[in-house]
């Protein structure tokens, strides 16, 4: 979930000038129009030690008019607030109507770290992201708009801060023991905090992630964020009159971090006498693990997504080699029919969920929801967004009851793809392969561009992540895509063995 976040992204001096004083004047003015609408705002700014969060709630408290604002500060318990139950130190600072509360550290901050350091089991904190889910959502349908930020920098960002401020005499007192003890659990604070994200990413209060490794671009996105949000809530509340909406439900561009699929290397490539040896070591060993974990009762869901010609069908064509005929299904998913079209969406999934030891494979799945649906219009801005939530706790399901997930995005790049299209429209027995819908998906690739990316980043979880492939090269692909699965299967093994003894 958060590599997707440790982009780089950066915004030049020239730019954040250009932005900010409108910036300021938007934010003031969609304030007073909620504090004239008399809806309650509550900011929860959260995230890694060392991201910045006191510098951004410090410009908020800057740029904002403060009569209308309160931000609270929750740190270690009182007596007074140990002697009651968790939740009351909050309720005490809500933001009455027409005001904005901000909350520097929340109560998402005590169960992480004490999740982190073993003084809650798996079990506890999950009970405890159940109960601020249903507060939240209690708060939101009491009318109030809940925006939650969490500021992100990879390890060695954290590292490197807190040495230069160590270096300095002025600024050696903001590097604290704790501190260091929290980065030095770095990997764990990373996971539970992915846990506690998908636990609580709804979509009537959705987790905002922002890069927060260059100054001037985290404050200018955590603003823009926050601007776009407040908008979208007036305007689904109908009480905008003098703020005009915003001029999409996507956050403005440059409150989003680069694209994960830019960042995909697409050089690699598999000779064919390579491939011919990989493969036939791959095939040998996933036939053999794949009943082994028929023996076991080990289920394996493969999903596979990615762009028109990108070789899905082809990959999958490799993989069916090494599986009993027996043992698997392949799935083929397109439009809906009126039958599913009658059920929730996750409906017609749930009926080809594989049996213990068994595979089903996807081509296409339920990631239709937020890709093609999301862009195309089929689904609402609500349905889609609550969908990142729904499937999560759906592939937990299936982890939870032992089933192995594996998920891949194939990529390919534009030119690629039209060099693919183009041949297949030129070779008779591939023209069945090509359509007119094929042609009008290539020019909306900037839209299903940030949905693959929100995709990725709200979907890829520590049990069930994403494997995106660079596809250019037809064998490379195939054999990562093999081995990813061969690996899988190995794991699944050994931890039933590990169970058993």
């Amino acid at each position: 979930m958060f590599e997707v976040f440790e982009s780089g992204a950066s915004l030049s001096k020239k730019d954040y000038k250009a932005r900010l004083p409108e910036l300021r004047a938007e934010l003031l003015h969609t304030q007073f129009a909620l504090q004239k609408a008399g809806v309650p705002v509550l900011i929860i700014v959260a995230g890694a030690e060392g991201a910045g969060k006191g510098e951004v709630v410090n410009r908020l408290n800057s740029w904002m008019d403060t009569r209308f604002m309160e931000t609270s500060v929750f740190t270690k318990e009182t007596d007074e607030e140990a002697a009651r139950p968790f939740l009351w130190r909050f309720w005490r600072k809500m933001p009455a109507a027409g005001q904005i509360g901000v909350f520097f550290g929340s109560w998402y901050t005590r169960p992480i770290t004490r999740h982190v350091f073993g003084e809650l089991t798996p079990a506890e904190f999950d009970a405890r992201m159940n109960r601020i889910r249903t507060l939240e959502q209690m708060l939101v349908d009491g009318g109030m708009v809940i925006v939650k930020c969490w500021l992100h920098i990879s390890e060695t960002e954290q590292r490197q801060r807190f040495e230069a401020l160590e270096k300095d005499e002025r600024t050696q007192w903001r590097v604290s023991d704790t501190d260091w003890r929290y980065h030095n659990n770095y990997a764990t604070f990373l996971k539970v905090s992915s846990s506690a994200i998908r636990h609580t990413d709804t979509a009537p209060a959705p987790w905002h992630i922002l890069d927060a490794s260059q100054e001037r671009y985290r404050d200018i996105a955590f603003m823009e964020t926050l601007l776009h949000q407040l908008k979208l809530a007036l305007h689904r509340n109908g009480n905008a009159r003098s703020v005009p909406p915003p001029t999409s439900i996507e956050l403005p561009e440059i409150a989003r971090p680069n694209n994960i699929l830019d960042r995909v290397d697409l050089s690699p490539v598999i000779g064919h006498e390579d491939f011919k040896r990989q493969y036939k070591e791959l095939i040998l060993e996933i036939e053999y693990l794949a009943w082994q974990c028929y023996q076991k009762s080990i289920s394996s869901v493969f999903v596979f997504e990615g762009w028109d010609a990108a070789g899905k069908g082809g990959v999958i064509r490799r993989l069916i080699p090494a599986l009993d005929a027996k043992l698997y299904r392949v799935i083929q998913i397109s439009a809906p029919t009126s039958i599913e079209k009658a059920h929730h969406y996750l409906w017609r999934f749930w009926q080809d969920i594989p049996a213990g030891g068994r595979v089903t494979i996807y081509d296409r799945s339920w990631y239709g929801r937020v890709l093609v649906e999301r862009v195309e219009g089929f689904a609402t801005l609500d349905e889609w967004s609550r969908s990142y939530h729904e499937i999560n706790e759906f592939e937990q399901q299936l982890i939870d009851h032992g089933t192995i997930v594996n998920k891949f995005w194939l990529h390919i790049s534009d030119e690629e793809q039209l060099r693919r299209f183009e041949n297949r429209q030129k070779t008779p027995y591939k023209q069945h392969k090509i359509t007119e819908e094929d042609w009008r998906n290539r020019e909306k690739r900037p839209a299903y561009m940030e949905a693959v990316h929100d995709m990725i980043a709200r979907t890829s979880t520590e049990y069930a992540p994403w494997h995106i492939i660079s596809a250019e090269n037809k064998n490379h692909a195939r054999i990562r895509v093999l081995t990813h699965i061969r690996d899988a299967m190995q794991d699944a093994l050994q931890r039933s063995d590990t169970k058993s003894s």
